[in-house]
């Protein structure tokens, strides 16, 4: 292509509004500046574009096949900056959350309903399906993919108020013969456990496995066994007493929640804003 682009946008403008003078006032540009782009483009495609009349300018034949064809390319355009525009301005757009149903329920809801609260028009999509967006390290990260630690969570043993364990002191060696209700072997969140256990060879029997973390936690509440839980997801029911944590004379382990996001999409405007409500 020979021709400037720039030209076709101010062609565009001038045919649009049919008034060279309209064109320069919409392009911030001088008249003289908009009639000598014209000029140009009319020799560079070797026709005439224009005539005037008392009312400005009409196009002509050569001019209006020119029109409806740029028309249709300078609307996509125009439309795509409206559309990057609303997006800078948090008016539209997407957010997909990947998450397991317990960090979903324990720690994302409330920041969901933050981020809708403020940006009412973006469509949050929460697939708890999926759980690499938001996982627990030191689980296998993708390639591709950048984590960024929210935050630190402790797994702890506990118990309600009626268990005989509630008040008694708890020994590695103990672990052994306690009622444990704990998540199947291979889930990445028994992971922490699983560790220890082998550290300390210690072989465990477990009274319960249940695939959910949240059931773990109705099971304990109904007084079915011990349940290994993160702690900072069941804080709400130490602090009523409903749940007790084990007085351990070790510590379980830690782990990091994190969020994995591509890499390529470390400038989206709306994954950063919601990023910074969890920060």
């Amino acid at each position: 292509m020979k021709t400037n682009l720039e030209l076709y946008k101010v062609f565009y403008y001038v045919a649009k509004n049919k008034s060279i003078t309209q064109a320069s006032n919409e392009l911030m540009v001088s008249q003289p500046a908009v009639s000598k782009s014209i000029k140009v483009l009319e020799r560079d495609l070797d026709t005439i574009l224009f005539t005037r009349n008392k009312d400005g300018v009409v196009l002509t034949n050569s001019g209006e096949i020119l029109f409806n064809k740029i028309k249709s390319a300078m609307d996509l355009i125009l439309s795509a900056e409206e559309d990057i525009n609303s997006l800078n301005h948090m008016e539209n757009g997407t957010i997909n959350i990947g998450a397991g149903n317990t960090i979903t329920q324990r720690y994302l809801m409330p920041y969901i309903k933050e981020f809708h609260e403020k940006y009412p028009n973006i469509n949050v999509i929460v697939h708890t399906l999926v759980t690499k967006e938001f996982t627990h390290l030191p689980n296998t990260i993708p390639e591709g993919f950048k984590t960024i630690k929210i935050k630190r969570l402790h797994d702890i043993l506990v118990c309600n108020k009626d268990s005989e364990y509630k008040d008694k002191t708890v020994h590695k060696k103990d672990l052994k013969n306690l009622p444990l209700v704990l998540l199947p072997f291979s889930a990445s969140n028994r992971n922490n456990f699983n560790q220890f256990c082998l550290k300390n060879n210690i072989i465990i029997n477990p009274l319960m496995e249940i695939g959910n973390d949240l059931i773990i936690e109705d099971c304990v509440l109904n007084g079915l066994g011990v349940g290994l839980v993160v702690k900072e997801y069941v804080q709400p029911n130490l602090d009523s007493k409903k749940l007790f944590q084990l007085n351990t004379t070790f510590d379980i382990g830690e782990k990091d929640l994190v969020c994995c996001l591509k890499t390529n999409h470390e400038n989206n405007k709306i994954l950063n804003s919601f990023l910074d409500l969890l920060k």
